[in-house]
């Protein structure tokens, strides 16, 4: 009798589990403000419809804010699939993690980030003298993370889309060719926690816009200088490993100015 209560109680423990109702806490706001500075350099090889790059950037915090990312190494390709009308890519990339302070993070397995992405983007060209460009870039991203969250909290393989539409215009006597962009970065599975905050769907994480104009030097170098306004969301969930209290849920929002400088070198296999 006793050996039959055991194993139906085994059974049936881990419905009851299931079952067990979630502690909730209410959600709070937290809004920064931020400036930031970035520089990075571009490396292209590009040879008939193929485009190799390689890319660095480093950011400098003007003022505190949330935590950063410090710098980001980017190798990627990009493929001309109809003619310059219809582009596909893919790219890997290492992010360097800081606190709020601009301090590299050396916590162990915290000071990493991985992140590999791949999408296509349209190009439409218009005008007289086909000086303007319209192009539409979805970008489908995973980022990667190997310090063992709590998956009630955080994903470890979280997967996000990215939608950007620009716009730019270029100079048919002046070696300059100013642009703007908007993007919108939405998440694809966010954990069932992060949901909950957000009548149970997925949501948008971040609204970008640009305004940015192109030098080019000569035929292999070329400065790009933009200011940037980012706006950011996250839902950061504190629970217990078990997934039945949630001790803290805060909805982290901020406002970043970004002035960047970068620099483009790139050579064409004749």
């Amino acid at each position: 009798m006793k050996k039959t209560l055991f194993l139906t109680l085994v059974l049936l423990f881990p419905f009851v589990a299931e079952a067990a109702e979630v502690s909730y806490a209410d959600l709070q706001d937290s809004t920064a403000t931020a400036a930031q500075i970035r520089l990075g350099a571009d490396f292209d090889w590009r040879w008939n419809r193929v485009n190799l790059g390689l890319s660095e950037e480093l950011r400098f915090n003007l003022m505190p804010a949330q935590e950063f990312y410090l710098a980001n190494t980017t190798a990627y390709v990009d493929v001309k699939i109809i003619r310059s009308y219809f582009h596909a890519h893919a790219g890997y990339q290492l992010r360097l993690r800081a606190n709020k302070f601009g301090t590299a993070n050396l916590t162990t397995g915290k000071l990493l980030r991985h992140r590999v992405f791949f999408g296509l983007t349209e190009h439409v060209k218009f005008g007289m003298y086909k000086q303007f460009t319209l192009s539409l870039r979805e970008r489908a991203v995973l980022n990667m993370r190997f310090d063992d969250p709590n998956l009630y909290e955080k994903q470890a393989y979280a997967w996000e889309m990215r939608y950007r539409l620009q716009l730019q215009y270029k100079a048919l006597s002046l070696p300059l060719t100013p642009y703007v962009w908007t993007e919108i970065d939405h998440t694809c599975n966010a954990t069932d926690f992060q949901k909950y905050y957000n009548n149970g769907h997925n949501y948008i994480t971040a609204s970008k816009t640009a305004l940015g104009l192109k030098w080019k030097l000569n035929s292999n170098n070329t400065l790009n200088f933009f200011i940037r306004y980012d706006w950011t969301r996250d839902i950061d969930v504190d629970s217990n490993k078990l997934g039945t209290i949630v001790k803290q849920a805060i909805q982290e929002k901020q406002h970043a100015v970004i002035l960047g400088i970068n620099y483009n070198f790139g050579y064409k296999k004749r």
